[in-house]
């Protein structure tokens, strides 16, 4: 009996590091997780948490979607529910999830980049590896997939995957937990979730990198394969029956893309055969803009996102009301200021709203107030956007630190009565750069 009780411990023993490293793979998924996992794990207990407040604007799509879609500009009640690598199946669930636990939507907003409507990239490494839907959601994923016979789904391993994940073992989490160094990445995540929660969900290209290709190209075909067609008019129809507006929008590409006319014709014949069944829909193809807004050959950067959310705010007025600006997005607002590195810029960050910006060229300080609300100083400038430049008193405001390039500027958000950031910038041809 006591070797038998003695067998017992030691094979305990043994298998204790295991079963410890099996429970933190399941109970700690922010201390290990990489890439954008945590992202993913944002987004699925924002979308299944019971509703506080109610968001009447919801975009989804892919890693394009989420980098154009910046809610902070377009209303204080839109969010941006896309998600890197996800294709029409994966939003379908998106949606039918936010429904469970969400009033529905007045509008949604979709679009997707061309590749995404022909193949999944990242359903096994990202979407099984994060855990974002339910069991039964991945289950009827693999069960359409294997009736459209979709490789990019139904691989050679597909079922030995599917139960490895859903039973986080170790082969498919250990290489993560081992580079993570046990926890490491757990305040590291947080903070990213944070900033997730201060941009609603907007992550994919946040910054002022700018795309520098520069050959030109042509886009020469436009398909849709059939089980994202199938998806895509489920997440469609689902949006009709329950009343909401459906918005799809083909987003720019930098200049030197271009399209063939058969792109072209392939494109409208597959959208004006969508709008035949479901003529509820608007479809709208926004113009290529300069490469200065891309981080790369597909998605916008910050100050892109910017233009494009001001644009889509321009052509449907209506789905964004007329509600203050507020302080939350604001504060939102302001850590994109914080990566401006073209001078010029800054105007467009601040117009319409209650921002001010103090320049000074080393010659005399200057404001420009982002609503024109001034009634005090002297009126010296009319910018071309309609924004007015004041000359300060000499004491309007203290300088801290000397002006390093040509000229020196502060940004004063007074939603929050707080500075944002001071910055200094050299003039070089026809923009502004930071002084670094």
């Amino acid at each position: 009996m006591k070797h038998i009780i003695k067998l017992a411990i030691k094979g305990i023993c043994v298998m204790f590091p295991m079963l410890a490293i099996y429970a933190y793979t399941w109970f700690n998924p922010l201390g290990y997780m990489d890439e954008e996992s945590p992202h993913y794990l944002w987004n699925k207990e924002k979308v299944n948490s019971e509703e506080t407040c109610y968001y009447d604007t919801i975009i989804l799509g892919d890693s394009m979607a989420n980098a154009a879609y910046m809610p902070e500009v377009l209303s204080d009640t839109a969010i941006n529910l896309s998600l890197g690598g996800m294709t029409p199946v994966e939003n379908y669930y998106v949606l039918q999830d936010w429904l469970t636990t969400h009033r529905a939507p007045r509008v949604c907003y979709l679009s997707f980049q061309d590749a995404h409507m022909i193949m999944e990239d990242c359903f096994w490494t990202r979407t099984m590896y994060s855990h974002r839907f339910r069991r039964e959601q991945n289950l009827e994923i693999l069960r359409t997939a294997e009736i459209f016979r979709e490789p990019t789904i139904i691989t050679d391993t597909y079922k030995t995957d599917f139960v490895s994940y859903e039973l986080f073992l170790p082969n498919k989490y250990i290489a993560s937990i081992m580079n993570s160094g046990f926890n490491q990445r757990y305040e590291k995540n947080v903070e990213t979730q944070k900033r997730d929660e201060l941009h609603r969900g907007r992550y994919v290209a946040r910054g002022a990198d700018e795309f520098e290709g520069g050959e030109k190209a042509a886009l020469e075909e436009f398909y849709v394969n059939p089980i994202f067609e199938d998806y895509y008019r489920r997440l469609i129809a689902m949006c009709v029956e329950n009343g909401i507006q459906v918005r799809i929008v083909k987003l720019p590409h930098p200049e030197n893309v271009g399209f063939t006319e058969e792109y072209k014709a392939q494109f409208h014949e597959f959208y004006g055969n969508l709008q035949k069944d479901y003529p509820e829909i608007t479809v709208d193809w926004i113009t290529n803009y300069d490469r200065k807004c891309f981080v790369d050959a597909n998605h916008l950067n910050t100050y892109g996102a910017l233009k494009l959310s001001s644009d889509i705010k321009a052509l449907y007025p209506e789905d964004f009301g007329t509600a203050p600006f507020t302080k939350g997005q604001a504060e939102a607002v302001n850590d994109s200021i914080l990566t401006v590195r073209r001078g010029e810029q800054l105007i467009d960050w601040i117009c319409g709203r209650d921002y001010t910006l103090f320049l000074n060229d080393g010659a005399g300080v200057y404001s420009i107030s982002g609503l024109n609300n001034r009634e005090d100083g002297q009126e010296v400038l009319e910018l071309e956007n309609g924004l007015k430049v004041w000359r300060e008193s000499a004491d309007a405001w203290r300088w801290e630190e000397h002006v390093l390039g040509d000229f020196s500027v502060v940004v004063i958000d007074n939603y929050n009565q707080k500075e944002v950031c001071q910055k200094s910038f050299w003039r070089e041809k026809e923009t502004c750069r930071l002084a670094e």
